[in-house]
C-alpha cells in the first residue's frame, strides 16, 4: 500500500478531531493493524513520524500500534483459528474440510487520540 498517503490521512483524521474537540496537542494515537491489512508498519510510523516535522499537532505525539493477528472462523462448525502470518493461512478446517472465513487481520483503524 502507500504508507505516505495512509499517514496523510490518519493526520487529517486527528485534525479534524482535534479540532471538533478543541484539542492542542495530540499526546497519543492508538492504531490497530491486521497482519492482511497490507499496511507496512514500519514504514507507516517512519511517514507518519515525518510529518510530525510539518504538523505543530502532533510533534510531540506518540503513535502506538496494536498489530492484529489473522482470525478465521469456519463457516460450518464455527471454530476459530489463529494465524500469526499470511503465511501460515489454512482456508479450510481441519476438523470439517469446509472453508474458513477471515474475521479479523485485516483492519487499519484508528482507536483512540488523546490530547489537550
Amino acid at each position: 500500500m502507500h504508507e505516505g498517503a495512509i499517514a496523510e490521512s490518519i493526520v487529517d483524521i486527528i485534525k479534524q478531531t482535534a479540532l471538533i474537540n478543541k484539542l492542542e496537542r495530540i499526546t497519543t494515537v492508538r492504531l490497530r493493524i491486521g497482519k492482511l491489512s497490507g499496511v507496512m508498519v514500519d514504514a507507516l510510523l517512519f511517514a507518519l513520524d515525518a510529518l510530525k516535522n510539518e504538523e505543530p499537532l502532533i510533534k510531540d505525539a506518540v503513535f502506538d500500534v496494536e498489530n492484529v493477528a489473522i482470525r478465521a472462523r469456519c463457516l460450518l462448525c464455527s471454530r476459530e483459528f489463529c494465524f500469526k502470518n499470511e503465511s501460515d493461512i489454512v482456508l479450510i478446517c481441519p476438523y470439517c474440510n469446509m472453508p474458513l472465513d477471515i474475521v479479523d487481520g485485516k483492519q487499519m483503524e484508528i482507536i483512540d487520540i488523546e490530547g489537550e
